[in-house]
């Protein structure tokens, strides 16, 4: 039988409160989407009303209490979703634009030095078809890091056969409210990634993603290295200014310049790295594309989840 876990599918904001009475404490507002549930009380304090305790990693609490119906009114609906397999690993020896994992690691020293700037960002090196800002200094946002990091990557594989230009930069810079998910139509668009099956699977390794805590406000662009099926950690190499850090390095891990480029053998038992569950939780809208990135050992999970 397959392993199923509870979701509670909210089509509206909701209030949130410390415990399952609408008369306690408010946590904050639990914006439209699907949480996940840890905790039911049906009928409770009468029969009148059925409350919920959901993971919310937007709340300073990370969980909060909904009040899903009041009599015959209901406010959200609670299923039972199926848990999805771990995706097929792709070895991409066959594509043409395929990179060798090894493109990636070695430049990621360039990026050791930066530190997160949103407004002022700049890049370590020039990148085909436009024109950006370099350093120094050395400071950077999510986009300029994954566009820096990518582009040179597969233009340095497969030269002049990777095309970019500046409709490419202006995607991976969401300049157009015409698509708020541009960074990963540009993978796709010039060849570097392939579309993930859904914005929820469980991510590929080298996995780029655009996340929107809103609808469109708090975006943010990074990479998933790999996904630990077991434990469902992801490795999130990224810039921010939050979660331990201030410029590039992996999430709940630490700053490459204080913990190296290679992250710590069995990242996913550190307490501070992200489940998947968590980054859905926190993305509501999101998207993701699969890098074309072969012979893969970062991680230390080739070969199939441990």
């Amino acid at each position: 039988m397959a392993e199923t876990y509870r979701v509670a599918r909210l089509p509206i904001r909701l209030r949130g409160f410390v415990l399952p009475d609408t008369s306690s404490q408010f946590e904050g507002y639990v914006e439209p989407g699907d949480y996940h549930v840890l905790e039911e009380r049906r009928d409770y304090p009468n029969p009148d009303t059925d409350y919920a305790r959901l993971e919310v990693p937007t709340l300073g609490a990370l969980d909060t209490w909904i009040c899903v119906r009041w009599r015959t009114q209901r406010y959200a609906t609670l299923l039972d979703l199926e848990k999805p397999p771990p995706v097929e690993r792709l070895s991409f020896s066959t594509e043409p634009l395929a990179v060798d994992e090894e493109r990636l690691t070695s430049l990621l020293a360039a990026f050791v030095p930066f530190r997160y700037e949103l407004d002022e960002a700049r890049y370590p090196w020039v990148l085909p078809g436009i024109r950006v800002p370099l350093a120094p200094p050395s400071v950077n946002n999510c986009c300029t890091f994954i566009e820096a990091l990518t582009v040179k990557a597969f233009r340095d594989a497969h030269g002049s056969a990777f095309e970019w230009d500046a409709r490419r930069h202006r995607q991976m810079m969401i300049m157009s409210s015409e698509d708020y998910f541009s960074p990963v139509t540009a993978a796709v668009e010039s060849g570097m990634a392939i579309p993930a099956p859904s914005p929820s699977v469980p991510p590929h390794p080298w996995a780029l993603v655009q996340g929107w805590r809103n609808q469109w406000r708090s975006g943010h662009t990074f990479l998933v290295v790999d996904h630990h099926a077991a434990t469902d950690k992801v490795l999130m190499l990224e810039s921010n200014s939050a979660y331990g850090l201030d410029g590039v390095g992996y999430r709940g891990i630490g700053n490459l310049r204080d913990k190296g480029i290679h992250p710590p053998a069995k990242w996913w038992e550190l307490p501070d790295v992200w489940t998947w569950r968590r980054v859905c939780s926190t993305y509501l809208f999101r998207q993701q594309a699969w890098l074309k990135v072969r012979n893969r050992k970062l991680s230390g999970l080739e070969g199939g989840p441990r």
